[in-house]
């Protein structure tokens, strides 16, 4: 296997989501990507259109940089497990399909998420981003309680 690709969002789940990708990394010698989708913070988008043009970039600096700030705790955290080479991404967009998006850029093997995360409530068992990732990834998805 030669990358591993994770999601967070800072959540506790997200938080056993990268221990256990940094363990999977470290055991099968693959790359650790670690990525953190902006939009996954349940803000609706008609919210966001009523926004004025300064109020918009100003909430689209706060949100780069609280990406910045998980992906860069997350590293933190994997890299206490695993000295595998780790990279971060962030992108904007619908959370689910974005990261299938990156998932099949920059070819993963394995898509590694937690059972729920911090958006909104949305499924009984599963959170709804990790029910959908289950059902439409091309490739093996562990879904980490």
């Amino acid at each position: 296997m030669k990358c591993i690709m994770v999601a967070t969002d800072g959540s506790e789940s997200a938080c056993r989501a990268i221990d256990y990708a940094a363990l999977q990394a470290k055991e099968s010698g693959a790359g650790l990507l670690i990525v953190n989708i902006i939009g996954g913070y349940g803000l609706p988008g008609k919210l966001l259109e009523q926004f004025t043009g300064a109020q918009h970039a100003w909430l689209k600096e706060m949100l780069a940089a609280l990406s910045s700030t998980t992906l860069s705790e997350a590293r933190d955290r994997a890299s206490r497990v695993s000295p595998t080479a780790i990279r971060l991404e962030s992108r904007e967009g619908d959370v689910a399909a974005t990261l299938l998006e990156i998932a099949h850029e920059r070819h993963a093997e394995l898509l590694i998420v937690g059972k729920r995360g911090s958006g909104r409530a949305a499924g009984l068992l599963l959170g709804s981003i990790s029910q959908k990732l289950v059902s439409l990834a091309p490739i093996p998805v562990t879904v980490v309680p």
